[in-house]
């Protein structure tokens, strides 16, 4: 068993991890960003133009998580897309992380990575919800269907 708060002796391994924290940290400090000015300025205003970040593709991990077969106007199917979005969530914070090797600072890059795409994730859930909703209600939606789609940053 690995002691979270013993200092590896390795420095290139130490650098390595710090890295990676710096990174989490900077992912997590965008995504609020990209919140915190997405809920302040106008649904007219965000409509106009997306905003795209582009980065090699080797660099970012993408996980699509596909709700088509779900009915998510009823509990059962509102279940069954969080516990897909959750398998995502983890499975992607792992890759990332580049598997979790039980230290404190791994498990800090990994912790805060989850909470950086499950910002990503609710919005996208809330409007797949509302889409259902609106369908099971009138029969149609001007929401587009659409997978959830989270990325984040991979770790060097």
């Amino acid at each position: 068993m690995c002691d979270p708060l013993r200092v590896h002796s390795d420095k290139k391994y130490g650098a390595m991890i710090m890295r990676n924290v710096e990174r989490f940290s900077l992912s997590a400090a965008i995504c609020v960003s990209v919140t915190c000015v997405s809920g302040i300025s106008s649904p007219a205003l965000a409509k106009s133009r997306p905003i795209l970040v582009n980065a090699p593709p080797e660099e970012i991990v993408v996980r699509s998580i596909s709700y088509a077969d779900l009915n998510l106007a009823v509990p059962a199917g509102e279940r069954s897309l969080m516990s897909r979005v959750g398998s995502a969530v983890n499975g992607l914070c792992g890759d990332v992380a580049g598997g979790y090797d039980g230290s404190y600072v791994v498990g800090l890059a990994v912790t805060r990575c989850v909470s950086a795409t499950w910002q990503q994730a609710r919005p996208q859930i809330d409007l797949a919800l509302q889409r259902a909703h609106e369908i099971a209600s009138t029969g149609k939606s001007s929401i587009a269907a659409a997978a959830l789609i989270l990325t984040a940053p991979m770790a060097k």
